[in-house]
């Protein structure tokens, strides 16, 4: 089934409602229904057919939702990119989907216009927010084919209804293609987010954005869109349209936490958050269940597994029972939860066996969740799914009772004198110190162990520390061979825009510096 039909639904049955706020501007699903008709008869008089890739460079906004329904209305391909990229990356990212249309901020115009001659798959170019030289204004369209509503086309369940672009951390990034039964899934999911004015603060770019528009379009909820994070606009925004469902990373939870606007605004409304996108310390949580009177969920999973693996529920972040229950729950809080039901995961060495429990090795899950390969790259699809089982690249160990445990990425794994150390287990100690905000585990080369562990720190306010400081401390509570050799303090970690250390990065300077120092 066409996704567009569910929202079509929804639409005609809360007509009235509204569907999507930013600032002080509101549209109802009865308006969303027609202006993403208007687009969509637009998009098909200007030679959009089904299968065709249509693209969208833009920051969080109130159209994002009629812009999906509308792609998806005639049967094309939503192909949402990061608007942090730079001309030559987006270029590589329009080269290889070949999109017919593209969707863009006005801010984004001239760098769009400056790549167009290499992307000759694009016929048309809609600006959005403003006027841009040789393209069409987005409301414009609207008003001009607005007439009639327009019906959304066939599409089967295994046709690809949007392409995510991974991160790129190694190479070019690869296109995920999530199909319309993919992107079907969470609305049938047990845990999600919950029903109720939801605060979309995710880029739309990211399948957890995707998620956040399609899920609430089922249910008929209210979707407030924030074009950038900030934590005291977050406060703000959450008092004044009482909010009630939310996703937020750890650093933005601790954000808000942090802000001087957090006791004083009205945070009552909210009823939930979920989590994820990069391990959640255990102390932030304890606080944030502590401050917060909300449920929490944390969501572990990826772009090519429509966003979802494993959760980990409200009632296993409730420590109520005896002492036995409490202390478990304590400890499960470090994890991600166990399989959702419907799919599958399990624990595999290099050979592809499954590992006993306890022991670690690479997360693999399959189920209807798993995209159906990566765009044009047929070589790194069958890397990826093996046997009709996705390969995510995280390492984790899952206890007796199918609680999976997080240790990094497999290409993150450290060998030093050949003993594997996992950076994900060393960062949970650095950030129980309580001194420390922020901390980044790295391997670097050594010629004499390989690999050497490097620690790179960024202190809480007002904080000092030292290195030695900080190396006694992993030694009194880790495996000598576990504890940091160097240690580097900054005033910040390099991240994308789900706030994930680009480890990377830190890696590639950190080579740069080594490759000085033997000059």
């Amino acid at each position: 089934m066409n996704l567009a039909k569910v929202i079509e639904k929804t639409c005609e049955v809360f007509s009235t409602k509204v569907c999507a706020v930013e600032g002080e501007r509101k549209l109802t699903y009865g308006e969303v229904n027609r202006r993403a008709g208007a687009l969509a008869r637009f998009l098909v008089s200007s030679g959009v057919k089904p299968g065709d890739r249509v693209a969208i460079f833009q920051v969080n906004c109130l159209e994002f939702p009629e812009m999906v329904f509308a792609v998806e209305k005639v049967g094309a391909v939503l192909v949402t990119i990061n608007y942090r990229l730079r001309a030559e990356e987006t270029a590589y990212i329009l080269s290889n989907c070949s999109p017919k249309s593209v969707i863009c901020g006005a801010r984004y115009g001239e760098m769009i216009n400056s790549i167009r001659s290499s992307v000759p798959s694009i016929e048309s170019c809609i600006s959005l927010g403003g006027t841009v030289a040789g393209m069409i204004e987005y409301e414009w369209i609207l008003d001009s084919y607005g007439e009639t509503l327009f019906p959304s086309l066939w599409r089967a369940g295994e046709d690809v209804a949007c392409i995510i672009y991974t991160s790129g951390t190694t190479g070019w990034p690869k296109g995920a293609m999530i199909t319309h039964d993919n992107l079907l899934t969470p609305l049938f999911d047990v845990y999600t987010f919950q029903p109720g004015n939801i605060l979309v603060n995710v880029p739309m770019y990211h399948i957890a954005g995707i998620s956040s528009v399609i899920l609430p379009m089922y249910r008929g909820d209210t979707m407030v869109f924030l074009p950038a994070f900030d934590p005291g606009t977050f406060l703000a925004v959450v008092e004044k349209e009482k909010i009630q469902t939310t996703y937020l990373v750890p650093t933005m939870l601790q954000a808000v936490l942090d802000h001087p606007d957090f006791c004083r605004r009205h945070t009552g409304s909210l009823r939930h958050i979920g989590y994820g996108a990069s391990p959640m310390p255990v102390g932030l949580l304890l606080r944030a269940t502590q401050s917060l009177s909300v449920q929490f969920t944390n969501f572990y999973g990826m772009t090519e597994t429509t966003g979802l693996i494993s959760v980990l529920p409200p009632e296993d972040h409730e420590l109520i029972g005896d002492d036995g229950i409490v202390e478990k729950k304590k400890l499960r809080l470090s994890s991600v939860g166990r399989c959702i039901p419907g799919s599958e995961a399990k624990i595999v060495d290099d050979k592809g066996e499954e590992l006993p429990r306890g022991e670690v090795g690479e997360i693999v899950a399959r189920g209807p969740k798993v995209m159906k390969g990566y765009w044009q790259n047929e070589e790194a699809t069958r890397e990826t799914i093996v046997s009709g089982w996705l390969h995510t690249g995280d390492l984790a160990y899952m206890d007796e009772d199918g609680y999976i445990y997080l240790k990094g990425r497999k290409k993150d794994m450290i060998i030093r004198g050949g003993e594997n150390i996992y950076p994900a287990e060393i960062e949970a100690v650095l950030l129980q110190h309580p001194k420390i905000k922020e901390a980044a585990v790295i391997g670097v080369p050594d010629d004499y162990w390989g690999e050497i562990v490097k620690a790179v720190i960024v202190l809480k306010e007002g904080e000092m520390a030292t290195g030695d400081e900080i190396i006694s401390y992993c030694k009194d509570r880790l495996a000598s061979y576990k504890k940091p050799a160097l240690v580097e303090f900054r005033t910040s970690l390099p991240k994308n825009a789900m706030q994930k250390v680009l480890k990377t990065v830190l890696r590639e300077e950190a080579l740069r510096e080594r490759e000085k120092e033997t000059r």
